[in-house]
């Protein structure tokens, strides 16, 4: 797996070829957002695992440490965020690489600072999965040909990895139709029959499956095991400016995914401390990877199945958007 962290000198200098996006004050400004030696970084990242992983990273200090105060909000991930980002509102936003990709192909400078989650080697513990009511008939995504199916937002990582299992069951990649829903609100809508199945993700899996939802594919692990999902973006301007804000955050991702990954039962434990996720489903949820850089390979393998499905017309200058 290829994964890339370069320097604050290397940012500058990919920095030095983009043009500009707004950015907020907070990491951007001369001076601005310095408190107590520190600086203040407002960021978004999808609610639930993502959104967890942050808040883990802020409480045991690894953002402190690299020399940063993160205000943290959720989001319900994909494009929603990037909005608020290029108009200054965030100054760093958490989102998936499809939607991330579509943005600059449609000319937003965004550059990923920082790779976001991974799903697991293993299958049985990928984070993602595609959920049915425990006593619906469908045993796979071909027997939902023409169905409704839950994703969170459109045109994001769902059209990738949904599209891929179902030419894989020699459907064509649009064969269902996507209905955009909150996490939250999937398994509801499943088991009132609004729609066939939902592409769920943690905690909202295991939530789902003690409301009586089954598993019959693990998206993310089904395209690729530990296939890389999420990214954090900065605007191009906020990069060229402040090469250093995007270093310290790649940093303090870094050593929170380092964290995690040596005693993912301490983050297990505080899951409940530092979210609304009660103990009982925070005892049994898989766990999200997080490797700190970008994994190129994860990107190169969504941008070919984009491209086929049409979500971009041309390929991203990927060495160009990645930088940490």
């Amino acid at each position: 797996m290829t994964t890339r962290s370069r320097p604050a000198a290397a940012l500058t200098a990919a920095a030095l070829l983009l043009t500009s996006c707004g950015g907020s004050d907070t990491a951007s400004g001369d001076g601005g957002g310095e408190e107590g030696g520190l600086t203040t970084v407002t960021v978004a990242d999808t609610a639930g695992a993502p959104l967890v992983f942050l808040t883990y990273g802020e409480q045991e200090g690894h953002f402190e440490d690299a020399g940063l105060d993160l205000e943290i909000t959720a989001s319900a991930g994909g494009a929603t965020v990037i909005p608020q980002l290029v108009g200054g509102d965030l100054d760093v936003a958490g989102s998936n690489v499809v939607s991330v990709l579509i943005a600059v192909g449609e000319g937003l400078p965004l550059r990923m600072v920082a790779g976001g989650t991974s799903t697991s080697q293993d299958p049985e513990q990928d984070f993602s999965a595609l959920m049915v009511r425990a006593d619906s008939p469908v045993t796979d995504i071909s027997q939902l040909e023409g169905q409704r199916v839950a994703v969170n937002t459109l045109r994001n990582i769902n059209d990738i990895v949904l599209g891929s299992m179902l030419e894989d069951a020699g459907l064509e990649y649009d064969s269902v139709e996507f209905v955009e829903l909150p996490f939250p609100d999937m398994a509801a809508a499943v088991l009132a029959g609004d729609v066939a199945a939902a592409a769920v993700i943690e905690p909202f899996v295991t939530a789902a499956e003690d409301q009586g939802l089954r598993i019959i594919g693990r998206p993310y692990s089904d395209l690729r095991p530990g296939l890389q999902i999420g990214t954090y973006v900065m605007s191009a301007q906020a990069v060229q400016e402040r090469p250093e804000v995007a270093e310290a955050f790649l940093a303090g991702v870094e050593a929170t995914a380092a964290a995690i990954e040596a005693d993912p039962e301490a983050f297990r434990a505080a899951i409940p401390e530092i979210s609304d996720i009660p103990e009982e489903v925070a005892q049994d949820v898989r766990i999200n990877r997080w490797q700190g850089g970008t994994d190129v390979e994860s990107l190169e393998l969504i941008q070919e199945l984009m491209l086929r499905y049409g979500l971009i017309e041309e390929p991203v200058d990927l060495d160009e958007v990645v930088v940490g």
